[in-house]
């Protein structure tokens, strides 16, 4: 901390701050050539100070004794850094109020009744100078505003601003001179953040400025030139936020993108919409191509991504280049493209639809939003490349439409926007319900062949896939079975319940099945009641859920039926005794001692030892 003392500082050390000298104004016979003040006061006007930009103070003053002759008086007024962070020299200038930034609005000394124009207030160097030319009586005056004083600092920190009234004209502060110091702290100023800045994305047509509150969840985007409808539309956008170290918005840094994979870029202002920014041609350029080089950014920026024709996962990468040249990666965000769609496969999840065709089978709970929800049939719809189609229609054609009705009550695509949705693989899946012919019975079958058109046929032709249904019936008989018939204790159980109908065939999926207690208290979670799929229902075998009783012994699994008598269903299962199992191992032990010292025995007769 470099500190100049307030009660001498000399001519060289002003100057060596870059302190001007003042011309002094000359004094005539009956001139005042430095009235008296009563006092200074100063006020930092600049909010939050960094280094780098101009710090003002403003200044004001109170004059002492009145003055009842006719003369010119002169208040001269110059301000010096006392005190500042070490390596932060820096000098002040004196500022007119006309001159002044942020501007000011200066009052002038009264002049008496008979007094000549006024002199502006006038700044030269390092000081202020206040003139009136008085002919009359005048009273001692305040005036909170005639001028300021600017300085530029170099480094952060606390930085003492002194001004006095320089009396003698001598550019020194000494101790008898009318005085005032401000303290201004300076803060660094800011530089790029990597950590505040961030790349929001939104995905689709038209798609508007995404935030971190409202950023789309990721879907498939056609890889066709020009975007879905050869409308240019964008298939994602993404919005970069730039901020500096202070949480403010920076514009004194660079950005550059490229993409790898797929697709193309077209760079943005803030105000532009990138609705409609992609085209069949482009013509590539500055601000269009498979990459962007030091575009220059606002708070704000947008970067929209179009597709050429080509299917695969564009890969986008983001930097930052600071004034410093420093290079940052601020983000990488990825577009998956598809093309037409050349097959699909679809897979059976419940099966076994309901005898009558009173409800459908499956949930498509992209429509429901719950977790616990799954689809009959889920459909995998693919291009050429392996990438997940979205946006087809998906039809079925049953083999025995007295069996299985080909009409689907729901399909929706598996575009899982909640954690609470059930999600069968993202883009490109479709959750499908299915549902029985009303002159469906118990143990019918059909083949349910999903179809969607191929669009490298003649519009009548499908890419299909097949899966097998049959009926099954309510609820007439439960079983409960065990995977073991005795336990360690404490050991994991899996605990099935088997229903079928009154024809002896599963039970229809989705029935429900009943809670499960137990004689002796279990460990891990309870059983509660749930549906049953192909006719069962059964605890994890991979991630078991319920362990045995502690306490050795038989012990019974109870339920109450779901079928018409609301029967009871009971199993029984043994937890081993572990003292038990201790002691026979004790008693074979004992047993082989004993044969081997019936043979010990033996051989040493025939040996004749005795």
């Amino acid at each position: 901390m470099k500190t100049i003392s307030l009660k001498k500082v000399s001519a060289v050390a002003v100057a060596s701050l870059g302190f001007g000298l003042l011309s002094v104004v000359p004094a005539q016979a009956a001139d005042v050539a430095n009235g008296t003040l009563a006092s200074i006061t100063l006020k930092n006007i600049t909010t939050a100070p960094t280094v780098g930009t101009n710090v003002f103070v403003q200044s004001g003053l109170t004059t002492g004794a009145a003055y009842t002759a006719a003369a010119t008086v002169t208040f001269t007024i110059k301000a010096a850094i006392t005190s500042n962070p070490a390596g932060g020299n820096v000098g002040v200038v004196a500022v007119a109020a006309a001159s002044a930034t942020p501007a000011g609005t200066a009052t002038t000394l009264t002049r008496g009744v008979n007094a000549t124009p006024a002199v502006p207030i006038t700044q030269s160097g390092n000081g202020l100078i206040s003139t009136l030319v008085n002919t009359d009586t005048l009273a001692a005056q305040t005036i909170a505003y005639h001028g300021a004083y600017r300085f530029n600092p170099t480094k952060a920190g606390s930085y003492v601003l002194t001004a006095w009234q320089d009396t003698d004209a001598d550019d020194q502060i000494d101790t008898s001179e009318v005085q005032q110091t401000v303290s201004i702290t300076v803060a660094a100023s800011a530089v790029y953040s990597n950590t505040l800045s961030t790349a929001y994305q939104s995905f689709g047509a038209g798609s508007a400025a995404p935030t971190s509150s409202t950023t789309a969840a990721p879907i498939n985007q056609t890889a066709a030139k020009g975007g879905f409808d050869g409308s240019n539309d964008v298939a994602s956008s993404i919005d970069v936020v730039v901020k500096g170290s202070t949480g403010s918005d920076y514009t004194a840094a660079s950005l550059s993108a490229e993409i790898s994979g797929p697709g193309y870029l077209v760079w943005a202002d803030e105000a532009a919409t990138v609705a409609d920014k992609c085209a069949v041609s482009p013509s590539y350029g500055a601000n269009i191509g498979r990459s962007l080089a030091a575009r220059a950014v606002d708070a704000q920026s947008r970067i929209a991504v179009c597709a050429d024709g080509t299917s695969g996962v564009a890969t986008i990468t983001i930097k930052m280049t600071d004034a410093d040249d420093a290079v940052y990666t601020l983000a990488v965000r990825t577009v998956t493209f598809f093309g037409n769609v050349s097959s699909i496969k679809a897979t059976g999840v419940l099966t076994n639809a309901r005898a009558g065709g009173s409800t459908a089978t499956g949930l498509a709970v992209a429509a429901r939003d719950l977790a616990s929800e799954v689809p009959s049939v889920i459909v995998f719809a693919t291009d050429k490349n392996g990438v997940g189609v979205t946006g087809l229609t998906i039809t079925a054609k049953s083999s025995d439409v007295t069996v299985m009705n080909s009409a689907l009550p729901t399909i929706a695509e598996d575009l899982k926007t909640s954690a609470n949705i059930y999600s069968s693989g993202g883009a490109g899946y479709y959750n499908i319900e299915t549902q029985a012919a009303s002159s469906s019975v118990s143990g019918g079958k059909a083949t349910m062949t999903f179809r969607v058109v191929d669009p490298a046929g003649d519009g009548t032709t499908y890419l299909t896939s097949d899966v097998a249904f049959t009926i099954g019936g309510s609820v007439s008989a439960e079983v409960i079975s065990f995977d073991k018939l005795a336990y360690a204790p404490g050991e994991a159980m899996v605990v099935t319940i088997t229903a079928k109908d009154s024809s002896g065939n599963p039970v229809y999926d989705g029935a429900a099945s009943p809670a499960i207690s137990f004689s002796k208290a279990a460990g891990g979670s309870a059983i509660t009641a749930s549906t049953y799929a192909a006719g069962k229902s059964a605890t994890s075998a991979t991630a078991p859920t319920v362990f045995a009783p502690v306490i050795p012994g038989s012990f019974q699994a109870l339920a109450t039926s779901g079928n018409t008598a609301k029967s009871a269903i009971t199993s029984s299962a043994t937890v081993t005794d572990a003292n038990a199992g201790l002691l026979t191992q004790i008693d074979a032990l004992n047993a082989k001692i004993v044969a081997l010292n019936a043979l010990i025995a033996k051989i040493m007769k025939k040996l004749g030892v005795k």
